[in-house]
């Protein structure tokens, strides 16, 4: 049987396209091999940044945007992760009333298509309010809050993690047959119980790759660093933040995250050194990479132990 044209266009296209994406990709990467790698040495890597002059810009390491990064993700996602599950079991297993259904539907699409600084905008609208000092510190001068604290931005990444998370739950949680559900409920089980017990052990993968996608969004965002965070790219930690005695002060202060260090010392920032921002940028990237693979393997391995 001769293949119509229109199938063979149709044929050569997706294989260009997915030949172009796969470039892409690869080109982006070898970019950042090529122009990070030669920037990157031990001293980048366990110093903190410090000032530098005009001509060589920003010295020192990323030491602090490296712990800001990871723990602003992990605050992020800390408060995103549940968040997100339960809305997920709500569009998928209960959906009732279904206005409200409805109404969270239309909430997480718009959260996914409102850019972060947006939500900057409005958390330091709202952090800012003398009621909500516990959150960062009160300026003395006013009594207001400054809205700047890993607190107020963490609260602000958990919306912007909270779409990925909740659609690929929910398209997990479709994909899990009825009869199973039914099965559980013969047995006398009751729905929280075939939540828990039947549902949620067939959709680990769908959880995990939410969560990654989340994380990954959390962890290159860069407005609200910038605004709510403070973007203290030259102000690392007190010695001793890590203790538990200082530690809840230091996330009532300001930080700086990789990309915020990207930012300030690529040309277009204060910092004016291009070859450190190409190596923050190779990090941020690993980083990323890193996580994406041990959280997918952790999913695939727990759903092999089932």
């Amino acid at each position: 049987m001769p293949v119509r044209l229109s199938d063979r266009i149709g044929y050569y296209g997706a294989w260009a396209s997915g030949l172009f994406l796969t470039s892409v990709v690869f080109g982006i990467v070898a970019w950042l091999l090529v122009n990070g790698l030669r920037n990157i040495d031990w001293a980048f890597l366990t110093t903190n940044p410090a000032p530098g002059s005009i001509e060589i810009g920003v010295a020192g390491g990323i030491v602090a945007p490296l712990i800001g990064t990871l723990i602003i993700t992990a605050m992020g996602t800390a408060i995103a992760l549940p968040l997100g599950l339960m809305t997920a079991v709500f569009l998928g297993e209960h959906g009732k009333p279904k206005w409200l259904k409805q109404g969270t539907d239309t909430a997480i699409d718009l959260i996914f298509g409102v850019p972060s600084i947006v939500f900057a905008l409005f958390g330091l609208a709202i952090f800012s309010s003398p009621s909500m000092v516990f959150l960062s510190s009160e300026v003395q001068t006013s009594g207001m809050a400054t809205a700047k604290s890993y607190f107020c931005a963490a609260l602000m990444m958990a919306l912007i993690a909270l779409p990925p998370i909740v659609r690929s739950t929910q398209a997990a949680i479709s994909q899990v047959p009825n009869v199973q559900r039914e099965a559980a409920y013969a047995l006398g089980k009751t729905r929280f119980a075939t939540i828990r017990k039947v549902v949620f052990p067939s959709i680990k993968p769908g959880i995990a790759t939410g969560t990654i996608l989340g994380m990954g969004r959390i962890a290159g965002d860069t407005a609200i660093v910038w605004i709510l965070l403070g973007g203290a790219v030259l102000e690392p930690p007190q010695p001793g933040w890590y203790e538990p005695q200082n530690f809840l002060d230091f996330l009532h202060g300001t930080g700086s995250t990789l990309t915020t260090y990207v930012y300030f010392a690529s040309p277009a920032g204060e910092g004016n050194a291009e070859g450190k921002a190409y190596g923050a940028a190779l990090v941020l990237f690993a980083l990323v990479f890193i996580v994406n693979i041990a959280l997918g393997r952790l999913g695939q391995r727990k759903i092999g132990r089932q």
